[in-house]
């Protein structure tokens, strides 16, 4: 499971201007995000190994408008699949991993609005890149606790509707983008098979 600092400015500006939220209420220009992750991986030599990570982000926003007589939701996900390959630095009972590696990424965004009922769904994708560091801890013979730090740049492009057009955000009169930056703290366990 992850914990991160997520950034994606033309969706947060998309929201505040759907949701038209109160002042304390607004998204910010960095918010939280939680994710999970699974990560199968092959050492290629003695110190460079490949992994093909999955990993989903998940945020999501409640609001009230500002005459307080309506609600916003807004949720969205991404998935996150991701080839990387890393430098190892392996000795008694730790190792460490440093790299980066690419994939191509797909994010989902459901709104809803308590007064117009119903839910309408866009979807985005294009590619991302990471970079990160990571530090496993052996606990026995074939566990170990890990805890890595990364940081994405990712370029899903405009979010569209069903019928493939663009979403217009219309207080800047342009293509909702789904892109965002992110960095995170990572916590998990590992099971070594060899």
């Amino acid at each position: 499971m992850a914990v991160g600092s997520h950034s994606a400015t033309s969706l947060n500006d998309y929201i505040n201007g759907a949701a038209r939220p109160r002042l304390d209420q607004q998204v910010g220009e960095f918010s939280t995000v939680v994710e999970f992750f699974v990560v199968p991986e092959v050492q290629i030599t003695e110190d460079v190994s490949a992994e093909l990570e999955y990993s989903l982000m998940l945020k999501s926003y409640s609001f009230d408008d500002r005459g307080g007589f309506s609600r916003s939701e807004f949720a969205y996900q991404v998935h996150l699949p991701s080839l990387t390959l890393h430098y190892l630095d392996i000795g008694e009972g730790y190792r460490l991993k440093f790299g980066g590696g690419l994939g191509y990424h797909f994010g989902r965004l459901s709104q809803s609005f308590a007064v117009f009922g119903g839910e309408e769904v866009f979807k985005a994708s294009g590619l991302g890149i990471k970079l990160d560091a990571v530090g496993q801890t052996q606990l026995d013979e074939t566990l170990y606790g890990v805890l890595g730090v990364d940081v994405r740049w990712d370029f899903l492009g405009s979010m569209r509707r069903g019928d493939g057009t663009d979403v217009i955000d219309r207080t800047t009169d342009s293509a909702v983008r789904m892109s965002f930056f992110s960095f995170g703290l990572k916590m998990g366990i590992l099971f070594r098979l060899n």
